[in-house]
């Protein structure tokens, strides 16, 4: 697996011989002074867009069936109570997503193949949320909704910074 970083965005290409398919997965971040996005993979043909807007905390993903080309599906949560931030601290968040198996997770209903991670820079504190995916309802070409899974909370800074 070969891996390319440019001005934020991932591509991770997988050679094979001549002839064959070469899949290629891509994963996008961007950001503006009130909204973060960023792609990842939901599904084997889902793609999940998702968007932060800053000023309120709502994180939500859009799915995108790629057979369809329609918006299969929309997962929404408030990040503002999960992350322990005050709105009116001017939190700076940061997002991004990284690929995901869930083994573990029999049935039905399991996080997609992605997570997506919030950042807040200003206290260091993380979150981590999975989508909740149902393959059989995907299959059937149904769209779904519902609310991101938190996974995890953490920190990214040890120490405490004065105002």
């Amino acid at each position: 697996m070969t891996t390319l970083v440019i001005a934020g965005l991932t591509v991770g290409l997988q050679l094979r011989s001549p002839g064959i398919e070469i899949p290629v997965n891509a994963t996008a971040s961007t950001w503006s002074e009130t909204m973060c996005a960023a792609t990842g993979r939901i599904d084997e043909e889902m793609e999940g867009l998702f968007t932060l807007d800053t000023l309120t905390g709502d994180l939500q993903c859009a799915v995108l069936n790629g057979r369809t080309t329609k918006f299969a599906g929309l997962f929404r949560n408030n990040i503002l109570n999960d992350l322990g931030v005050d709105a009116t601290k001017k939190p700076n968040f940061m997002l991004l997503t990284g690929a995901a198996s869930f083994p573990g997770q029999a049935g039905n209903t399991r996080p997609g193949d992605c997570v997506v991670y919030v950042i807040d820079s200003t206290t260091g504190r993380i979150a981590v949320y999975g989508v909740p995916w149902q393959r059989s309802v995907a299959a059937r070409g149904s769209a779904q909704q519902g609310s991101l899974i938190l996974l995890d909370t953490g920190t990214a800074r040890n120490v405490m910074i004065r105002n």
